[in-house]
């Protein structure tokens, strides 16, 4: 029983306040107490101070004016969080205003009272209709006075009615103590608790008033105040709102009513229940408090609307508009308002509108259902309980199987509970709802398990509901109307609890003033109280009530709390789309493969289970499985086992970061100190030490709550101990229920402990609590020496000891033993004071983080201060332990592997192959090709390197395929790039190596690894060390050819190479002879043999067409050569140099002098005098003499003469040479400056150069006319081919091509001399091409654009041809990006545009093959179907020689294409010819220190001959396998055949003269009949053993070596590896091949490859590893893969099948197998039978076609390209009579008579009707003046197709080539012109140059001065980006006008100009805009 109220208060008007108040304008703000009763104060209720605030809340005031009285009930809240309720019933009393002022003063005073007492008349709700006018007595003031009851009840109405009584007794004088009425109040009505009966009383006034308590004490009563906030707010605003709430928001509403502020409050805060609101709570807050506002903490509060403007500034405050229906939420909120989750938000909004708009769901039906009338309408408190049973539905969902996460830290003296957020919300599937997270963390949710938390208490309303949601929810899923009906009965429930029917039922009687009362004017004060009255009948009715009266109280009884829904345990698994269970079983399995030791069989199910740890259920099966294997206190693993079992644990470890995955961290948190492994006796590794990375073990909030599921197991554990004991005393007849069948849980444990509570004594109870808190200490130790494991690393000592003396801690960690003695030799060094810091630092702060676990779990937990404070004291000796055990620990750890790594496989190795630096373990890691193999990379091995190659064998980390075998290599010779790489991922291991390397070959080989962690940098930049020393070594012969086999040179020096520059007097002396050399000076005669002439470094053009590095190598072998020692030639040395392959194939071509021809075999340069590149022996016409040949060699470059290497059945010739030189450094200047204005520059020839040129000419067939109309029946007349083919530029496949053609293929190179026709025209009247004779000419020379007119005569009948070829300085970077496109090192991203067929365009490869295949096509076409000789000097006639003159001799002669005739080219063509394969593959030992780049010209070719080959597959008699076995040892060093750079080193090493003394290793001259060795000497057997394989000890240096030729012939006749079984042997066939890019494609040598044994071109290897293979897969099913087998011998052709079987069948017969080429050899071919065909000659020329084409593109571009830049003026044509018979220079026909016009600047004669299709570019050859005679033509002798060459200085190959050839008059398209200066590219000098824009050609031209007629260059406008205003600059000219500079930006560059004034830039600007739009 409780009193109905604790105090009646009077509260009145402070009239002496107001006097002297000092606020702003004097207001008084404040009342004052007139009376309290009781006036002392209850024992347990005290009396609330500031109650006067709350009287009024918007401030005490006087008005002019009665209001009606009003009510309001405020809530304050005491100190200890309890409510007291303020009713308050406010009326306005008479004051009259004493008269103690002056007049003026008493006006002031009205004046503000006027002002004051307007505000509460228009802010109360109540609109004043009087005016200050009306007003007659200024001194009649009403002042407020309040009656306030102050109750801890919640009973509104009552204390309404009571307070109206007690006014209305007041206001009409009834007859009854005012005394008497508040003494019964105060102490006479008793009202029964929660579940009571109805109350009835009077309070002394004739009045009958009821009072029902509610049924429930815990649920909260709101009247209708719900449906009131959802009428005014909305659904979607209250739900937010409540969100809010529940989230820990403030919340103010505003509203000019004080009932509606309350009600809301009220009505918000019940919305949360079962949640209890405790935080700051004040539905009305007086305007004299609003700063309590800017509180940080949550509150709920209402204010007054007319204070809105006076709280604008509030931030973080969501403010609700009642009256407006507005809840706004600041834009600043952080973080947001979070929504419920998202089916409940959804669903309650529509449980919500079913309730308030029952009538929506058929709103928009056409015939809705009739509903009967219901017999009552609900009433807004029946809506109200429904629309709460909502929300009591709604949390009951949100906490389902909260009771699960409960935790029971103790249970006596009384129960501490805590929550386990982090299993809930990772049960529930809840860890993304912010709105659950924030709940679970706020006071309400504390307070709520505090409250509901106890499972033996009274339950209530909620708790009924909670346990029986779920099945609620079954059935309504199945049936959707019984939503409506269980919302409905919960209502019901809650509408009953109020108890409003029993308390309408009863007729009260309560007195009310009549209307108007309250305007009576001559209303008397409220009377004043007699107290002792009071308090007489107050102790009168305490008396009365003290006799306990038998009130029946429905009290709820203390049950115990049901569970409800069960959450899943912590390691129970839920089934789940994304595990099947498959997945999951596979799991199982290898954690028992593990534990069983069956350590391959877990590591191939790896990948599976590492990909299924992915999911949460499965890292928790794995947690489960885990713990079924632990048995004791400790399990000991072997290393595999150990290092599986932690890569797991870290593998689910590494999703942790969420709370919900606290259960797995700490279910794995006990097998770390469980598992661990044995490294050395004594030293014990646990699986701690290596899965310490992760954050979850310092987060806290993880280790209090894992500490606390562990104590309430413990706890758990000691009951059911004491348990067990009473059951063994107790008598049979016990209790059922307290033998329960399965273990009970600890709510049920602490239930049952609670219920016998009150009949333990307490003696037991103290014992209980005892072992309660011993529990919780120990844990508090075991988790503090967890923490200790965890937290500090395994690394703490030796990580700072390391890194001040890492030298002395390595050589300590190399000399320490196996044992713990061992290991103590580091420790007592490391005690110095930074070490000991760094050590102490981590254990200060470790110690300070568990220190603060323990304050904060043991306070929690009850733990006493002592066991605290030891706790405390224990944790630093934990710490320092623990860090010291540690250290040997880790120096173990360190030397042992973490896990037993592979077995190193050593390579297979060649004979003579051996290791030079220990293996390193190692990962080959994936790049970025694109192929079926990348499966099998990662590969776990070693990388080796031997004398010979760098190996990487291993074996696929991918455990389906770890049983292969993966072997990457390359030769060391082919490396390309060395580089470090670091930060590599793998992600089978999920680690990270930061150690890697990447080596790049030139055989298309990449090796990427990543060094395992147990490999050193020390060891790496060793192994960097000695790979560079083997790359690059210190002379040839240190390379492998010389190394593995082959005899000693006896006598013979190596090449020694010089340090260059070693001393500062040798530099002086090379600067002083090279510059003097450049000058022209000879050099001094010396008595030592001279290799080379005098002249060959003397001209410019060894600087223009070589690259710099490439001078540079020349003159330092000059030196070397010139210093050398000369060798003295027997008779017998020159028989045998005459004996060479190439000398003989000379003889078979007829080149010797008994066949006739005019040619002999010379042995003019057996000493290399005459040219050191050459071949000792070499073919000479008859006519020149050997000393006219020696003297020749001044005129060409690099001494290389022209010489004859192949001739036609028809006489034609094929030869080859370097270009000319000028005759004099000066005159060569002359050309290349170009300054002049001339138009020719006259180049003196040299007269020896004549005369051999003509020598060979003569050798030459003669001339014999070629009719055009031969090739009528052909689409393509030759005329048209003549007409256009120059004007037709061969257009590339992309724009991008075209691009890189015109910036690389064109690109001058000095100029040079050559010999040519005179001119002619260039235009064939297509009409009557068919009676035109094209005449050809004798000799047709290639060379560079650049080079200038003709110095030969024209009776020579010769042409000079300038030709586009793709030379080194464009293959190099060709060569370099093709290879990044085979052999990317990264992966790379086709959104990007770079895709593997991208790139490969973009290298140009194809382009220049195509180039070479074209140029070469010409040479075939001249020389087969012309019968025209071709000369070839191109660059020093080298590299692009050798490669058209090879591709054109194996076009032309089908001896070549055998296998014998194969050799012999190439040792012709690039090994005699001195092609320099050292240079070009960077092998010159000088080049270790350089950046020369490697150029693949031999690679070139090679794969040209593959085109070839796959477009003509029986021309050849070696297959593809050949080519590439060539491409791959042609940088691979293994044979001696390409490690020098021509004949003369080969023969200063000795090599030449053993190979001739030796003789060759031909089939004819080693085998015989029967193919067993006739003639082999000792000599030949020891350098070429018949077992390649026998092992021999290794020979010292200067072997000479193995030639590739010779092993192939060998291979050949033991196998048909080389050979192509398609080959036909036609000897007559010419080969015409299509050579548009369309046409070829690349080839598979650089991108295939065979992982199973690394390259196959090192056939003594991969033979070995067949052999393994053969045997062991014998009558097994092969599975053949493609790039990881071999497929040619794993899936050989049919011939090779076939030729086995044959072998097979003779052995099995006793037969000697025979050799395979004589089976193949005495096969009968079947005879064909021909068909006959009427071929037409269209038909017969069809493969002719294109070629022909372009061969005469590549002669009239040509023609065109070398003089035409300089000329494009106009003929300037007049008549002439012609008095001598003349030939028109564009038909030929004869000019007689006065019918012909001639140039006056050129003197070319035309017909009047020819001049139109003359050439327009005049030549401006001047006639002499006066001269009748005809011009110096002699057209017998002339072609007159072509066009004379001219003396020009650039060759460009921009379109204005075209244009001028058509163009009729270039000075006509000229749009501005005028001075501007320019900067210089390279100089960066101002020079005023002439300019010329042109729209028309759309150009920007410039000139040395406005009369020049070649521009010194051109800027094409479509290259152009911008034209800006620039910056001024230093141009040396005076008054410089700083506006008058401007930039034009191209693609290219940014070319920079001024103009003399600002005005001219500007017009200039305007001009090149203007073009450009």
């Amino acid at each position: 029983m409780s009193r109905l109220a604790d105090y009646f208060v009077i509260v009145g008007y402070d009239s002496d306040k107001e006097k002297t108040a000092s606020n702003v304008g004097g207001q008084p703000t404040c009342g004052k107490i007139v009376q309290r009763f009781p006036e002392k104060d209850w024992p347990d209720t005290p009396f609330i101070d500031g109650i006067e605030w709350f009287c009024q809340p918007l401030g005490w005031s006087l008005s002019y004016e009665k209001q009606e009285p009003k009510f309001f009930v405020s809530v304050l809240t005491d100190i200890d969080a309890n409510k007291h309720y303020c009713a308050c019933l406010s009326f306005h009393e008479t004051v009259a205003i004493t008269q103690t002022r002056s007049v003026d003063d008493e006006d002031e005073t009205i004046g503000s009272s006027r002002l004051l007492g307007a505000t509460p008349s228009s802010t109360d709700g109540i609109t004043s209709t009087s005016t200050p006018a009306a007003i007659t007595h200024h001194s009649v003031m009403y002042a407020p006075k309040c009656l306030v009851l102050i109750s801890r009840l919640d009973c509104a109405e009552t204390f309404k009615n009571c307070l109206g009584t007690i006014y209305t007794v007041y206001i009409e004088n009834l007859a009854y103590g005012l005394e008497t009425l508040i003494g019964n109040i105060l102490g006479c009505i008793q009202v029964p608790p929660a579940g009571g009966p109805q109350v009835r009383f009077s309070i002394g006034a004739g009045d009958k008033q009821s009072l029902q308590p509610p049924q429930s004490s815990s649920l909260p009563t709101t009247g209708s105040g719900v449906h009131f906030l959802f009428k005014q707010l909305g659904i979607k605003n209250v739900l937010i709102l409540l969100c809010a709430v529940m989230t820990e928001n403030k919340i103010l509403f505003l509203s000019k009513c004080y009932w509606h502020l309350t009600d809301s409050c009220r009505a918000l805060v019940a919305l949360m229940y079962p949640f209890r609101y405790t935080h700051v709570y004040i539905p009305i807050l007086p305007a004299p408090l609003t700063e309590v506002l800017s509180t940080p903490t949550p509150f709920i509060m209402g204010i007054h609307s007319s204070l809105q403007t006076e709280i604008t500034d509030l931030l973080d405050v969501i403010v609700v508009d009642l009256d407006g229906g507005l809840v706004t939420i600041p834009e600043s909120l952080t973080p947001p308002v979070p929504i419920l989750p998202s089916p409940l938000w959804e669903q309650t909004q529509d449980m919500l509108s079913m309730i308030l708009f029952p009538n929506l769901a058929q709103a928009d039906l056409a015939f809705p259902t009739l509903e009967r009338p219901s017999a009552m309408a609900k009433t807004d408190a029946q809506i109200d309980k429904e629309l709460r049973a909502i929300f009591m539905r709604l949390f009951a969902q949100l906490l389902q199987g909260y009771r699960s996460c409960l935790t029971i830290i103790r249970i006596h003296p009384k129960p501490v509970i805590t929550f386990h957020k982090a299993g809930f919300l990772g049960a529930r599937d809840l860890i993304e709802s912010e709105f659950l997270f924030r709940v679970l963390d706020s006071m309400f949710f504390t307070t709520f398990v505090n409250e509901r938390g106890p499972p033996w208490r009274s339950s209530d309303a909620w708790d009924e509901l909670y346990s029986s949601m779920n099945e609620l929810l079954k059935t309504e899923s199945q049936n959707r109307n019984l939503i409506l009906t269980h919302i409905q009965e919960l209502g019901r429930v809650l509408y009953e609890n109020e108890g409003t029917i029993a308390h309408i039922n009863y007729a009260q009687k309560v007195l009310r003033p009549p209307d108007g009362a309250f305007q009576r004017i001559h209303q008397p004060a409220f009377p004043r109280i007699s107290s002792e009255k009071v308090e007489l009948i107050i102790q009168e009715g305490i008396r009365k009530n003290g006799v306990p009266q038998r009130f029946h109280v429905t009290r709820n009884q203390h049950r115990i709390i049901p569970m409800g829904p069960r959450l899943p345990e912590a390691l129970d698994v839920r089934p789940n789309v994304q595990n099947s269970a498959r997945r999951l079983e596979v799991l199982r399995i290898c954690v028992s493969y593990i534990f069983e030791n069956r350590i391959t069989d877990a590591r191939k199910l790896l990948p599976a289970v590492m990909r299924t740890l992915m999911h949460r259920d499965a890292r928790l099966i794995l947690c489960r499985e885990f713990f079924g294997y632990v048995h004791g206190n400790k399990a000991v693993l072997d290393h595999q086992q150990f290092e599986l079992v932690v890569r797991f644990m870290n593998k689910a470890l590494q999703k942790s970061s969420g709370i919900d995955e606290y259960t797995v961290a700490a279910a794995l948190l006990p097998m770390s100190t469980i598992f661990c492994r044995k490294l050395s006796t004594g030293v014990v590794q646990f699986a701690y030490t290596e899965i310490q990375d992760h954050a979850i073990w310092k987060n806290l909030q993880f280790w209090e709550s894992t500490f606390f599921q562990d104590v309430q197991g413990q706890i758990k554990a000691l009951y059911l101990l004491h348990r067990r004991q009473n059951e063994h005393q107790k008598e049979a007849n016990c209790v059922l229920d307290e033998v329960p069948l399965e273990e009970p849980t600890a709510l049920e444990i602490t239930a049952e402990q609670l219920r016998k509570s009150p009949s333990i004594e307490e003696e037991k109870k103290a014992e209980l609590a005892k072992s309660e808190e011993s529990t919780l200490y120990s844990q508090a130790i075991h988790f503090a020496n967890r923490m200790v494991s965890l937290l500090i690393p395994l690394d703490v000592n030796v990580d700072a000891a390391s890194k001040p003396k890492p030298a002395f801690r390595l050589e300590e960690n190399q000399s320490v033993s196996n044992s713990i003695m061992g290991s103590h030799s580091l420790s007592e060094h490391s005690d110095e004071g930074f070490e000991e810091n760094n050590a102490l630092e981590i254990g200060v702060t470790v110690g300070k983080t568990i220190s603060r676990f323990i304050d904060c779990v043991c306070t929690e937990g009850g733990v006493t201060s002592e066991h605290i404070r030891n706790l405390h004291d224990m944790v630093p000796g934990v710490v320092h332990m623990h860090i010291e055990s540690l250290e040997p620990v880790y120096l173990e750890a360190k030397r042992h592997p973490h896990v037993q790594k592979p077995k190193i496989q050593t390579p297979c190795l060649l004979p003579g192959e051996d290791l030079v630096t220990d293996h390193l373990r190692c990962f080959l890691m994936p790049d970025g090709r694109e192929d079926e193999t990348q499966c099998l990379i990662p590969a776990e091995g070693a990388l080796f390197l031997t004398n010979y190659r760098v190996i990487f064998k291993g074996s696929p980390c991918d455990p389906l395929f770890c049983e292969q075998v993966i072997v990457r290599t390359f030769p060391i010779a082919s490396l390309l790039k060395e580089k470090k790489i670091s930060v590599l991922y793998l992600a089978h291991l999920d680690q990270t190596l930061t150690e890697g390397l990447q080596l790049r070959s030139s055989s298309f080989q990449l090796i990427k690894v990543a060094f395992d962690p147990e490999v050193t940098p020390e060891q790496i930049e060793s192994f960097r060390k000695i790979l560079s020393k083997a790359r690059h070594p210190f002379d040839e012969f240190e390379y492998f050819a010389f190394q593995s086999y082959g005899t000693m040179l006896q006598g013979v020096a190596p090449l020694k190479t010089k340090e260059k520059y070693s001393t500062l007097k040798g530099f002086a002396k090379k600067t002083l002879l090279r510059g003097a050399k450049k000058a022209g000076f000879k050099q001094k005669q010396q008595t030592k043999r001279k290799l080379v002439s005098d002249y060959e470094y003397g001209s410019a053009d060894a600087q223009e067409t070589q690259s710099i590095d490439d001078e540079l190598e020349d003159g330092d072998e000059f030196e070397t050569q010139n210093n050398a020692m000369p060798r003295l030639l027997t008779t017998k040395d020159v028989e045998r140099m005459r004996e060479r392959s190439y000398v003989q194939d000379w003889k078979r071509l007829g080149f010797d002098a008994e066949s006739q021809r005019g040619f002999r075999i010379s042995n003019v340069n057996t000493s290399y005098a005459t040219c050191r590149s050459y071949p000792a022996i070499i073919v000479a016409p008859v006519q020149c003499s050997d000393a006219a040949i020696m003297h020749l060699g001044r005129c060409f470059k690099g001494q290389r003469i022209p010489l004859p290497t192949w001739r036609h059945a028809n006489g034609a010739l094929l030869i080859r040479g370097g270009q000319p030189n000028s005759k004099s450094v000066i005159g060569m200047l002359k050309n290349t400056t170009g300054s002049t204005t001339n138009a020719h520059h006259d180049v003196t020839h040299y007269p020896e150069q004549d005369k051999y040129f003509l020598a060979l000419i003569n050798t030459m067939p003669k001339l014999t006319p070629l009719a055009l109309n031969q090739y009528s029946g052909m689409n393509l007349s030759m005329s048209s081919l003549i007409g256009h083919g120059c004007s037709e530029d061969r257009q590339p496949l992309t724009p991008e091509l075209s691009r890189k053609h015109k910036n690389n293929l064109d690109i001058s190179d000095g100029n040079k001399s050559c010999q040519g026709g005179k001119t002619g025209t260039m235009k064939g009247n297509s009409k009557n091409s068919s009676a035109h004779h094209f005449r050809k000419m004798r000799l047709y020379a290639l060379g560079e654009k650049s080079q200038a007119k003709s110095n030969m005569n024209v009776d020579f009948c010769a042409d000079f041809i300038p030709v586009d070829y793709p030379d080194i300085r464009q293959s190099r970077p060709a060569f370099k990006k093709l290879i990044r496109a085979c052999m990317p090192s990264h992966n790379t991203n086709e959104t990007d545009g770079q895709s593997f067929a991208k790139m490969v365009e973009q290298s140009d490869w194809l382009q220049q093959i195509s180039s070479l295949m074209q140029l070469s096509g010409a040479v075939v076409d001249l020389i087969d179907l012309q019968e025209s000789s071709v000369m070839l000097s191109l660059e020093d006639g080298s590299d692009v020689t050798a490669q058209l003159s090879s591709i054109a001799q194996l076009c032309l002669d089908p001896y070549y294409r055998s296998l014998d005739g194969f050799r012999v080219l190439v040792e012709k063509e690039w090994l005699a010819f001195g092609h320099r394969f050292a240079h070009r593959s960077n092998l010159k030992p000088s080049h270790a220190n350089t950046n020369i780049a490697f150029a693949p010209t031999f690679l070139q070719f090679l794969d040209v001959v593959h085109q070839l080959q796959r477009q003509f597959p029986m021309a050849f008699e070696f297959n593809d396998f050949y080519l590439r076995f060539l491409a791959y040892h042609s940088v691979s060093c293994r044979f001696r055949t390409f490690l020098f750079d021509c004949e003369l080193e080969r023969s200063d090493s000795g090599i030449a003269a053993m190979e001739d003394k030796r003789g060759s290793l031909n089939a004819k001259h080693m085998f015989g009949v029967g193919g067993m060795a006739t003639n082999g000497s000792d000599d030949e057997c020891s350098v070429y053993p018949l077992d390649i394989r026998s092992q021999r000890a290794p020979a010292p240096l200067n072997r000479i070596g193995h030639s590739i030729f010779d092993y192939i012939e060998r291979q050949h006749n033991k196998t048909p590896i080389f050979y192509n079984f398609l080959y036909s042997g036609d000897k007559s066939m010419t080969l015409r091949p299509q050579n548009n890019v369309a046409a070829l494609d690349l080839w598979c040598y650089y991108t295939n490859e065979e992982l199973a044994q690394g390259a196959p071109y090192d056939l003594e290897v991969t033979t070995v590893d067949d052999e393994i293979d053969l045997s062991e897969t014998k009558g097994k099913r092969m599975v053949i893969t493609a790039g990881y087998d071999n497929m040619e011998k794993c899936n050989p052709n049919a011939y090779v099948c076939l030729l086995s079987e044959v072998k097979q069948a003779e052995t099995e017969r006793g037969h000697l197998p025979q050799k395979w080429l004589q089976v193949w050899n005495s096969l009968e071919v079947p005879q064909l039978e021909p068909v006959a065909r009427n071929a037409s000659l269209g038909n017969i020329f069809v493969q002719t076609h294109q070629h022909k084409r372009s061969t005469l593109e590549i002669i009239m571009k040509g023609r065109l390209a070398g003089y035409q830049d300089k000329y494009f003026h106009p003929h300037r044509f007049e008549k002439h009579p012609y008095t001598t018979p003349t030939n028109c220079n564009h038909c030929t026909k004869l000019l007689w008579g006065p019918v012909g016009y001639r140039c006056m600047d050129c003197g070319n004669s035309y017909h009047e009707k020819c001049t139109e299709h003359s050439m327009k570019n005049c030549t401006k050859y001047k006639a002499i003046d006066g001269a009748v005679g005809p011009p110096n033509v002699n057209m017998s002798q002339g072609d007159t197709a072509s066009i004379a060459s001219s003396a020009a200085t650039t060759a460009r190959t921009s379109s204005h080539h075209f244009y001028n050839q058509f163009s009729s008059n270039v000075a006509e398209n000229r749009t501005h012109e005028g001075h501007l200066y320019k900067r210089g590219a390279l100089l960066k000098g101002w020079k005023q140059r002439w300019f010329v824009l042109d729209s028309i050609k759309h150009q920007l031209r410039y000139y040395d001065t406005s009369e020049d007629t070649a521009p010194k260059g051109i800027i094409e406008l479509a290259e152009v980006q911008s034209v800006t205003v620039a910056q001024p600059a230093q141009i040396g000219a005076k008054g410089v006008d700083e506006k008058g500079f401007f930039d034009l930006k191209t693609s290219k560059r940014i070319y920079n100009f001024y103009a003399i004034n600002a005005n001219l830039a500007q017009e200039w600007i305007e001009k090149l805009q203007a073009c450009l739009q």
